[in-house]
């Protein structure tokens, strides 16, 4: 088992030697250092901000620092999770890593095929941001030598920015039939926040997939497992903070009345609980804490679905946009869209600190406050594309017209005249 102990300080963190099971996976990478973090949830506190961008809490005086990670895996909060879908239309939010091929619509009820690949992306995504973040030039798996300062995409996050949003819109067809990508997910990194006490966890992970957290205020602890088909659709994702993962405490049983709606009863006793009072429910009767799937108590609700508490997803090693970066090629992606805490061409505030912003290179060029020139591949392929299509056209048409023409007749031979006798 690895465990990592916390800073409360704005000294670097000092991590501690590793003394894991056999199997777990370390990196021999360098240690970033510790990060500032929003005191309500836990994900990065911008040095140029005064408040969260996705909770709004104030960051005040002394925000906690906190590691943001446990030897070479990072941590990515998934602080907003959608997909849109197929019957209404309407988004419908997710709880966790759903990679069991079907989700449920929280607002229609319908359960529809979700096609897991989907999370690939999005995971690829979440490790990208964690990575690459700022305040540090280098982001959190420096290298020596190999620089990417000024290079990365994410790299305001943390300085003026808090997240990053991916969205997919899209559609495969092939063998297996045709099936559309529409999931969304919005992402920071951070370090996972004991819901009580506001302190930042200790994290456990085992060579197993459980991952295990610990208050060191008020010593509450909690046990997670990996969903099924982790390691084939994303191998660096080492583990899954959410409610819908914990593996410490017996699940609510369904029951069905007489009436046919569904209702919740205890584990234990059998006896009735009020579901959607929250992840984990305490039976009145004999006491057990039960853990009350966040589908189920959510069916309990009318009207619009609630807010779904932001997951944690752990993720080791050097990302895909880090592999990118040192191999010359760009991380950028077309689908990432930084958040927009600051109007577009706006000049942000500056850190009193006077923290310099390490932007993408496009805005160092651009001069940072100006308003950017978009830059669009996929327009100069439209207009190449929509150009050939006319052109096909005309020369299409031009030869139908061609073909259809009758040949004017070929003059007819006048008989030569006779001559006559004189």
């Amino acid at each position: 088992m690895q465990k990592l102990g916390l800073a409360y300080n704005r000294l670097p963190l000092v991590q501690p030697p590793f003394t894991g099971p056999p199997g777990l996976a370390q990196s021999s990478s360098p240690q970033g250092p510790a990060i500032r973090v929003c005191p309500g949830c836990g994900i990065i506190a911008p040095f140029a901000r005064a408040e969260c961008g996705a909770c709004k809490t104030p960051f005040g005086p002394t925000p906690p620092f906190a590691p943001g990670r446990v030897g070479s895996v990072l941590f990515a909060c998934i602080h907003a999770c959608e997909f849109k879908c197929s019957a209404c239309g309407m988004p419908s939010p997710l709880a966790s890593v759903e990679l069991g091929g079907q989700v449920e619509c929280m607002r229609c009820g319908l359960m529809q095929a979700f096609d897991v690949a989907q999370w690939t992306d999005a995971l690829g995504h979440a490790h990208d941001v964690s990575d690459l973040a700022g305040p540090a030039p280098e982001g959190q798996n420096p290298l020596p030598g190999r620089s990417i300062a000024g290079k990365s995409a994410h790299g305001r996050i943390g300085t003026e920015f808090t997240s990053s949003t991916k969205s997919q819109n899209g559609m495969i067809m092939d063998a297996r039939g045709t099936r559309h990508h529409t999931l969304k997910t919005t992402v920071s990194p951070g370090h996972p926040l004991c819901r009580a006490c506001r302190v930042p966890l200790e994290v456990m992970l085992e060579g197993n997939g459980v991952t295990r957290t610990r208050c060191p205020r008020c010593n509450d602890g909690a046990t997670y497992g990996l969903p099924p088909n982790a390691g084939s659709t994303y191998a660096a994702l080492r583990g899954v903070l959410a409610g819908e993962q914990r593996t410490d405490r017996p699940v609510a049983r369904t029951t069905r009345g007489q009436s046919g709606a569904l209702g919740v009863a205890c584990p234990q006793c059998g006896a009735a609980i009020a579901a959607g009072e929250g992840e984990m429910v305490k039976c009145t009767y004999c006491g057990t804490t039960a853990r009350v799937p966040g589908r189920l108590a959510r069916r309990q609700i009318a009207g619009e679905p609630p807010a779904v508490d932001p997951f944690w997803v752990l993720l080791d090693g050097l990302s895909p946009g880090r592999k990118k970066l040192l191999r010359g090629k760009s991380d950028d992606d077309d689908d990432d869209d930084d958040d927009d805490d600051v109007p577009y061409g706006a000049q942000a505030p500056i850190a009193p600190n006077g923290m310099p912003s390490w932007a993408h290179p496009n805005m160092q060029q651009a001069g940072y406050g100006a308003p950017q020139r978009p830059r669009s591949i996929a327009g100069l392929v439209l207009g190449i594309t929509v150009a050939v299509v006319l052109l096909l056209g005309a020369l299409g048409v031009g030869a139908a017209l061609y073909l259809q023409a009758d040949d004017d007749a070929p003059p007819a031979k006048q008989a030569p005249a006779k001559k006559g006798k004189r």
